[in-house]
């Protein structure tokens, strides 16, 4: 396994985690997870409909656990909320539409964090920015 760790939650390689439940680990597939939810001291895994099991619950703060998760994959885009970009399908204002079909919010302070992420064709704000570069601005 490459890059394996145990952070006392989650043992896991490049596409896979073992996700702690009542009686072991549960291997899942970094691939199905949607996103991840915070609830209090602990968050919830979304994972993608047709598993037996949409939704998964752990009982560690989700900040310990982005941690370890690949940031080129997962991105906070909000206090409660990180995402799969994978299954992102729209991405409209201060709102993502995941392939679930949740709708969730970006906060202010995440929206570069999934800016920088993308290539955004057509959008106005990358014409400014070439503009400004051209000019010396940048």
């Amino acid at each position: 396994m490459n890059n394996k760790k145990d952070n006392g939650s989650a043992l896991y390689n490049n596409e896979h985690v073992f996700v702690k439940i009542e009686w072991g680990h549960k291997r899942v597939c970094i691939h199905d997870i949607v996103y991840l939810e915070a609830q209090q001291n602990y968050y919830v895994i979304h994972l993608l409909k047709g598993n037996e099991k949409s939704r998964m619950m752990v009982t560690v703060p989700m900040c310990e656990v982005l941690e370890d998760l690949n940031p080129d994959l997962f991105v906070r885009i909000h206090r409660s909320y990180a995402v799969n970009i994978e299954h992102i399908n729209i991405i409209a204002g201060y709102m993502v539409e995941m392939d679930n079909g949740k709708d969730i919010n970006i906060g202010r302070e995440y929206r570069n964090n999934l800016d920088d992420m993308f290539v955004f064709i057509g959008s106005r704000k990358r014409v400014k920015e070439n503009k400004a570069k051209a000019n010396g601005q940048g």
